[in-house]
């Protein structure tokens, strides 16, 4: 049957009715006010300590203070009102941490060319005219308010889409930066937390959070880390609670990791609590069961090598496997000697290096590995 042809009288009523129409306004704001907002949690999804991982360098941060000194033009920062006078930062976010940071004395100015008098100081270390010439400067906001859409659904997809239009130039969001602003919450909160394990951190060759983070400090060999970096590291723990539920493993990859986020926006204590536990349960029975070789697959040249998708093939068949935990420490080593044989086979090898990676491959490979284990131990 052929598609009905939309009348231009239509299309005119959709515009007409405001349909998914935004509202602006726009500000300019004191850098003082910027940081009076974050202290009072007006402005959020701005500095939640290390889970937003910055990605300007010191030079960078202390080129744009001088930036300001100077009163070079700076773009605007894009907020969205979430809820009545409170904004979530859509983009613009590492100018502002920038600004609260050099405020807070968390970092001293480096690599100046116009004002290299200013290196080695920070706020507090500035003469006085100096900070009063700061206090002078001014950042434009343009905010987006959603007043005239009535479900929250369509605040969720406006501010979905805006976010990701906004960051589709410059320093360019990867897939779980977007996802740690779009999806913050408890279970968020959760995939940041399991990164930061000692045991994950270890078996991924993270330097530790424990270790190298102090309140909003971060160590430069942990901040330099390439998982840690860009959020890999919570990316790769979400692959295992999307992955885990069979129904949820269509289409691509990026859709399967975003609708698993979304599904746990309202999870309760309980229900993290609980994810917690099944996490941290296949993570140590992985390591138990594969030893140094956890996540790792050897390659033509005879390394062992950390990949992905054996680290979901694995921690998926150990978590459906878990009532027979025993038994599958005390086969450890059959079951690791049948599954490096079974990886000497062309077909699996590139089925489990993740190739095709389509919904299709990820199941036929959880299932494969699976299937492996349980015919070594079982």
């Amino acid at each position: 049957m052929p598609r009905q042809k939309i009348t231009d009288k239509a299309i005119e009523q959709k515009y007409e009715s405001g349909f998914l129409r935004l509202n602006q306004e726009r500000n300019d704001f004191l850098l003082p006010q910027i940081l009076d907002f974050v202290k009072t949690n007006k402005w959020i999804n701005l500095h939640p300590e290390y889970q937003r991982r910055l990605v300007w360098d010191k030079k960078k941060r202390s080129q744009f203070i001088e930036s300001l000194l100077m009163n070079i033009p700076i773009p605007p920062v894009f907020l969205f009102e979430s809820e009545y006078s409170r904004y979530e930062v859509m983009d613009g976010q590492q100018r502002l941490s920038t600004i609260v940071d050099f405020y807070e004395n968390r970092f001293k100015l480096s690599g100046l060319e116009k004002w290299p008098e200013l290196n080695g100081k920070n706020y507090s270390d500035c003469p006085p005219v100096i900070q009063r010439g700061l206090d002078r400067r001014r950042i434009s906001a343009v905010i987006v308010l959603a007043e005239n859409l009535a479900l929250e659904r369509d605040k969720f997809d406006i501010r979905r889409m805006v976010f990701k239009r906004l960051n589709t130039g410059g320093q360019n969001l990867i897939p779980q930066e977007i996802r740690n602003c779009l999806f913050s919450g408890p279970f968020n909160d959760l995939l940041v937390e399991l990164a930061g394990n000692d045991l994950f951190d270890d078996l991924w060759e993270i330097p530790r959070y424990s270790e190298h983070i102090r309140g909003s400090h971060i160590s430069s060999q942990l901040a330099d880390n390439a998982l840690f970096k860009r959020m890999r590291d919570c990316e790769i723990v979400l692959r295992f609670f999307a992955f885990s539920d069979s129904s949820n493993i269509r289409g691509a990859v990026v859709d399967i990791l975003d609708r698993c986020m979304k599904g746990n926006l309202a999870l309760d204590k309980e229900g993290i609590s609980n994810l917690r536990v099944i996490f941290l349960e296949a993570l140590e029975t992985c390591r138990a069961v594969f030893g140094e070789k956890t996540f790792r697959l050897k390659n033509e040249e005879g390394k062992y090598l950390l990949s992905q998708p054996l680290y979901d093939a694995q921690m998926v068949a150990i978590n459906k496997l878990k009532e027979f935990k025993d038994v599958l420490v005390k086969k450890r080593i059959a079951i690791q000697n049948q599954l490096e044989t079974a990886l000497r086979s062309e077909e699996l090898y590139e089925l489990v290096v993740g190739r095709p990676n389509t919904s299709a491959a990820i199941k036929d490979r959880l299932a494969q590995v699976e299937q492996i284990i349980r015919k070594a131990a079982l």
